[in-house]
């Protein structure tokens, strides 16, 4: 659970772009999106090495000149 502290001078606006940083940081929104379905732990592994390979190109790309 995420808790986000509010003084009272503290403006609302303020707290929900905190409360959304917060939740981009713990990575909680994809967990909650990926607990929707099950997915295979064979189709997790080839999601996982295609991300892999994809930034290990952009790596190469970046680093070659």
């Amino acid at each position: 659970m995420l808790i986000i502290k509010i003084d009272k001078g503290t403006n609302l606006e303020r707290a929900l772009r905190k409360l959304k940083t917060k939740t981009i940081k713990t990575k909680q929104l994809k967990r909650l999106r990926d607990g929707k379905h099950f997915t295979k732990p064979s189709e997790k592994k080839r999601i996982q090495n295609q991300k892999a390979q994809y930034l290990q190109k952009k790596w190469d790309s970046e680093n070659q000149d």
